[in-house]
């Protein structure tokens, strides 16, 4: 019994090292929660741009995202364009993105394995790289169908683009963050994201994650690269470590903002979580994993970051089981000794200390569920106050909420990942909470 005991607790141990070090990674960001966002030199040319739209049955929002691209922003209307693709559709996606001014193709695809949001990617990347438009763009800026932006978005990248930046992403708020409780959660989790965590790595002169929504990439990486090779259903974490492992450098605009559509329920929510958690994992063990070998390599931090970002998806599936059992069994056989009186290791651990370390595990959960309560909160507290001029708000009201609630939101980001992966969902429709004008 001792052996067992002794083996399970410094598997324990080793567990709770592995978990732990990103704790650490979120006091660190506390620490450099000053740091003001980088902000690029005003550009000496404008380039052109080509913002591609993947939409699958989107009738209802494609017309207010074109619209708002082609009319309400400060960069030259004639240095960009708006492309498309109505991917497998039922309804009018193709019609009402046309009628909105945008450069519209159709995608209709039989194959199941390939009904996923990067292959119109691809086929609009292919398009910009053919005969007809090779040479006439000199990036691409990626949006979902549901996304509006800043007025100065393109200007920003384009300030971005003329520093050398091949690979950006932006600064991640929402369109429906005061909605209900999920939206403002959500909405509080992606502020923190951009404000604490992509801010500091861009200050710190290391990658940050790409996020699907407003990339940009340079067309010079797809000359290198041939087309869109990020094919998973989880494209954007994709491309970026592919990118990296290229020794490619991923940027962050805090000035470009765009705004998402969140869900507005639990269920949307689980779903959204699931598809990329399962996505993620599964990329994880085919290539996510090399970036540990390269930070060996190059010596550098930044592969590191990535890695162990990436790595949550299987800490979170490990963790989950792991805690759980372990303590449940660690309660157990110290409560029928130290209560009960069973003689279970009485050779090695007193009936006395048994009680002992149940009180002092009890105290040790509280104070980790309160300290990492404490971290997200500050943190979320203090992004969201720093972050008033891209959210478009004037206080905190609404907000507060979400700011209380995000160590919660981290409790269901958990659970649903490891939901993801086991069951792996499929894409579903979620309930759009804007609509076309």
């Amino acid at each position: 019994m001792e052996i067992t005991y002794r083996i399970l607790e410094i598997i324990n141990y080793i567990v709770i090292v592995i978990a732990s070090l990103g704790f650490l990674f979120q006091i660190l960001f506390i620490l450099f929660i000053p740091l003001k966002p980088k902000k690029f030199p005003k550009a000496k040319k404008l380039h052109r741009f080509a913002i591609i739209i993947p939409a699958h049955n989107e009738e209802v929002v494609i017309k207010n995202t074109v619209t708002n691209l082609l009319n309400n922003q400060t960069y030259p209307r004639d240095k960009y364009d708006v492309f498309v693709c109505a991917d497998n559709c039922s309804d009018n996606t193709f019609k009402a993105a046309k009628e909105a001014g945008a450069i519209t193709i159709f995608r209709n695809e039989s194959d199941p394995s390939k009904k996923r949001a990067a292959y119109p990617i691809k086929k609009l990347v292919d398009l910009l790289m053919s005969n007809e438009y090779k040479g006439k763009y000199d990036a691409l800026i990626k949006f979902d169908a549901d996304n509006t932006c800043n007025r100065e978005f393109i200007e920003k990248m384009n300030d971005a683009l003329d520093s050398g930046v091949e690979i950006a992403r932006c600064f991640e708020a929402s369109s429906n963050a005061t909605q209900n409780i999920w939206t403002k959660v959500s909405a509080c989790y992606y502020i923190r994201d951009s404000r604490i965590c992509s801010n500091f790595r861009e200050r710190t002169k290391m990658n940050s994650m790409l996020s699907g929504a407003g990339m940009m990439v340079a067309m010079s990486v797809f000359e290198d690269i041939g087309s869109w090779d990020a094919l998973s259903a989880t494209d954007d974490s994709e491309f970026a470590v592919r990118r990296m492992l290229e020794d490619r450098k991923i940027h962050y605009v805090a000035e470009a903002v765009v705004y998402e559509d969140q869900p507005s329920t639990l269920k949307d929510t689980m779903n959204r979580l699931g598809r990329m958690g399962h996505a993620i994992h599964e990329m994880f063990w085919k290539i996510y994993w090399k970036l540990l070998p390269r930070s060996i390599q190059k010596f550098k931090f930044t592969y590191f970051d990535m890695f162990y970002q990436l790595l949550f998806i299987p800490i979170a599936i490990l963790a989950t089981f792991w805690f759980p059992a372990y303590y449940i069994y660690y309660i157990i056989i110290h409560f029928l000794q130290g209560y009960c009186g069973v003689d279970i290791f009485t050779a090695f651990i007193s009936m006395e200390e048994s009680r002992a370390l149940i009180i002092n595990l009890l105290w040790y959960i509280l104070y980790v569920l309160g300290g990492l309560s404490a971290v997200y909160i500050i943190e979320t507290f203090f992004a969201v106050l720093l972050s008033k001029e891209q959210t478009k708000i004037k206080n905190l009201k609404g907000y507060w909420l979400g700011i209380l609630l995000s160590p919660i939101f981290m409790l269901v980001w958990d659970i649903a990942i490891v939901w993801g992966i086991l069951t792996n969902p499929g894409w579903k429709s979620i309930k759009r909470n804007i609509k076309n004008n």
